[in-house]
């Protein structure tokens, strides 16, 4: 079960990003309750009269007191005024995080209130957003496929980091962690920057003469361009402020560069224009292919017969199930007729298993555990079931018993899960990933629009265990696969951290009597008519 399950949480701020947390918290049944605080009672009424709130109050102190997580959604300067008015008043268990874009100035406030001792903060920066602001603005699915960069301190709390990772992750979020000053100098770059000259640009034209005639025949990029520039005045203000000095040195670096565009410009000089621009298209082009695909370009990786939707969020298909269900033969043979990617998370623990065995490290040490997941090499091949750990094949080494029984106790770690789910989100690329588990639909990618359970009785997992393992010369006795199956499942299903069990939306397959042709053909239907119909 998800530690947020048990939890209030208070929203500080129901405007766009609040309000569409609330929205998602009350969507999924996430937590125990929803509270709400903000200086306009407008907002509130309308969010208890919607359903979406169980309480709220403009007297943050009053409800403070009610909640296990405050996440703080106001403008970046107001945060610490919050960070006052909660100063002893909530716990010592009390976990409090933010939505700003600016984190160095918010850990500042931070440390400045409560000093460097409390472990309890966990910054954050969900990368969402429209032009539109207020609560009216909020939607559920604001966050799905959407990344959260998350910029622990180094004494925070390791439980309160992982309910706040869980959080975003429900909400169908990408999290990622970073340094607060790493994050502060690339948000400077892309996202501060551009909402500058996109303010700059339409000020500029709007004093000119012509200004009437500029925006009555601007073509489609010019209002694609200048959309943010709508975006609200006093959000902008407060990041500027408190980001000043990253987004001045990227600043410095573009006003450099336009002034080289106007010296080749004033000059006639075609050809630097020309290598400038090409260089320019060269780097995004790459950017693209290596983030994003639709169908202008972007690498289709040599495939055929692939399904590609229509919406922008790569499409991830999950299929879930215990040991023995036929979800890896499955989740392959599907992969390979999309043209998709594959992850096959259980390697994953597998191959951390195997590197922790080699290592001489014990699977119960997480704390050792950790710094064998940054070092490894994973190569999933193109044929089925082929894997490399650091340019070795050990594929056959990975489906024996031993690998299997070692991928269960390492995963019981809720640091290793952690540590990987970065790891698993990096498969996520177009034309679509198959990624088959045990927690796919249900922590990895819980935005997927499609997952498959996958089960089928313990007597026909082991027998076909069993079968797999003789073919392939390894001798085994059936009733010790039975208790090894049972004994595993039990252990997947009652661990604390993402237990095995299917996805509330998942749709759910026994595969005791079913063929994998059958399940293969059902799946593949179920997908063209999730996708192509978008």
């Amino acid at each position: 079960m998800s530690l947020l399950q048990n939890k209030s949480v208070l929203i500080v701020g129901l405007g766009l990003i609040g309000g569409s947390v609330a929205r998602g918290l009350r969507s999924g049944g996430l937590c125990r309750a929803i509270y709400a605080c903000g200086r306009d009672e407008r907002p509130l009424q309308q969010a208890q009269a919607d359903g979406v709130i169980d309480e709220w109050s403009t007297d943050l102190k009053s409800i403070a007191v009610k909640a296990d997580v405050i996440l703080i959604c106001v403008p970046t300067l107001t945060v610490r005024r919050v960070f006052e008015d909660l100063k002893g008043v909530v716990s010592d268990t009390t976990i409090l995080t933010d939505a700003a874009s600016v984190k160095g100035s918010v850990v500042e406030d931070f440390q400045a209130v409560f000093g460097n001792e409390c472990g309890q903060f966990v910054p954050a920066h969900p990368i969402a957003g429209s032009e539109q602001t207020g609560y009216l603005a909020s939607n559920t699915k604001l966050f799905m496929g959407r990344k959260v960069i998350l910029t622990p301190l180094a004494n925070t709390d390791r439980t309160a980091l992982l309910v706040v990772t869980q959080l975003w992750q429900a909400l169908g979020a990408l999290v990622n962690e970073m340094h607060v000053d790493t994050h502060d100098a690339v948000l400077a770059a892309t996202s501060h920057l551009p909402h500058l000259l996109a303010f700059s640009l339409v000020n500029t034209l709007a004093h000119e003469k012509q200004t009437e005639d500029i925006f009555r025949y601007a073509a489609g990029g010019f209002a694609g361009f200048t959309r943010i520039a709508s975006s609200d005045p006093v959000m902008w203000r407060d990041i500027f402020l408190a980001n000043g000095p990253a987004t001045v040195a990227v600043l410095d670096a573009y006003v450099q560069e336009l002034g080289s565009m106007r010296d080749a410009i004033v000059a006639g000089d075609g050809d630097l224009l020309r290598s400038r621009f090409q260089s320019a298209k060269d780097a995004r082009d790459s950017f693209v292919r290596k983030h994003f695909s639709n169908g202008n370009g972007v690498e289709t990786y040599g495939h055929s017969n692939q399904i590609v939707p229509a919406q922008k969020v790569v499409p991830v298909l999950t299929i879930d199930g215990p040991g023995g269900s036929g979800k890896g033969t499955i989740s392959a043979r599907i992969a390979q007729t999309l043209g998709w990617h594959y992850l096959d998370s259980g390697a994953l623990y597998r191959l951390l298993g195997l590197a922790a065995r080699r290592a001489g490290v014990s699977t119960g040490d997480e704390a050792l555990l950790l710094p064998l997941i940054e070092r490894m090499r994973i190569r999933f091949g193109p044929d089925q079931g082929a894997i490399w750990l650091d340019d070795e094949e050990v594929s056959s080494e990975l489906r024996t018993e031993t690998s299997g029984a070692a991928a269960s106790e390492v995963a019981v770690h809720p640091a290793v899960r952690q540590a990987l789910l970065e790891l698993q989100h990096d498969f996520r690329q177009m034309p679509g990933l198959v990624a088959d588990g045990r927690d796919m639909g249900t922590v990895v990618f819980p935005d997927a629009q499609l997952k498959i359970y996958l089960t089928a009785s313990v007597e026909e997992r082991a027998n076909r265990r069993y079968k797999q393992l003789i073919a392939k010369g390894i001798d085994v006795n059936l009733s010790d696969l039975f208790v090894d199956i049972t004994a595993r499942d039990e252990r997947d299903s009652s661990r604390a951290a993402s237990p095995l069990r299917p996805a509330d939306d998942a749709l759910l397959i026994d595969t005791t009597e079913i063929g994998i042709e059958q399940v293969v053909a059902l799946v593949l239907d179920l997908i063209r008519q999730r996708y192509l119909s978008t």
